[in-house]
């Protein structure tokens, strides 16, 4: 059992480190299209949609990126907080930010999703691109899971990044 466990876990730190990547070529993305299109703007036309595939490359970049920001610890920690606490002190602040984050994490990837589901069913589109947007909440909602399971190892492995820097 413990070999497919930890196996299982293996996988979604693959998964996270691919996403990661995807967020930063999704940064890269925006850079390159907003370079592109100042550029052809001097020269007298600009990229049409330019403005809806930035936004698109910037929910991409977020959603990707949060997964590896929390495997790492990443997160802005209230220090000044945690010096002044005993250590059972910072174990129960510690689990206590984390119940909070599992249930906000879940709260978040439901409503996302049925947001999505909303923006499916109405056939909501991008206005310049026309194209449809029901998959970014979709997107958010998959990354807030992913989130939610990223927290509940570090409460089950206490002290230990999911992974390494």
């Amino acid at each position: 059992m413990s070999l497919v466990v930890n196996s299982l876990w293996n996988y979604i730190r693959r998964f996270v480190l691919f996403l990661a990547v995807i967020s930063g070529l999704s940064i890269l993305s925006m850079i390159v299209i907003t370079l592109a299109d100042i550029i052809l703007r001097l020269a007298g036309s600009g990229i049409p949609g330019a403005y809806d595939a930035v936004r698109l490359a910037a929910v991409i970049a977020i959603a990707f990126s949060l997964p590896y920001v929390t495997a790492v610890k990443g997160h802005i920690a209230i220090e000044f907080l945690y010096h002044r606490c005993s250590r059972k002190g910072r174990l129960v602040l510690d689990t206590s930010f984390r119940m909070v984050s599992l249930a906000l994490f879940a709260l978040l990837a439901w409503r996302s999703f049925l947001y999505g589901l909303m923006l499916l069913r109405t056939h909501q589109v991008m206005p310049t691109l026309s194209v449809p947007v029901f998959w970014i909440p979709c997107l958010i909602s998959f990354s807030c899971i992913l989130i939610f399971i990223i927290v509940l190892y570090h409460m089950l492995h206490p002290g230990k990044e999911f992974i390494k820097p």
